[in-house]
């Protein structure tokens, strides 16, 4: 599974990158039952129901941004989106 932090990488931040990953999910296990895998629809869309909840219901756009801000981080501070 992914932590809270996984979640928070900047890469999900843009809306559009978490639609698209859950929309492939949901067209994945429709493929899936359509084709009478059960069992891969069963395992699709339990990764889809996880997907909206971890980037829909729990998601934290703030977390992203506090990961990228980070000590870390290569990215001058005036190249940052400002807070």
């Amino acid at each position: 599974m992914m932590s809270s932090k996984e979640a928070a990488h900047p890469f999900y931040r843009p809306l559009w990158v978490r639609v698209c990953l859950v929309a492939s999910l949901v067209a994945w296990s429709a493929l899936e039952w359509f084709h009478a895998a059960s069992f891969w629809g069963i395992v699709t869309a339990a990764a889809a129901v996880w997907a909206i909840w971890t980037f829909f219901v729990t998601y934290d756009p703030n977390a992203a941004k506090d990961t990228n801000a980070g000590a870390g981080s290569r990215t001058p501070k005036s190249a940052r989106e400002p807070d």
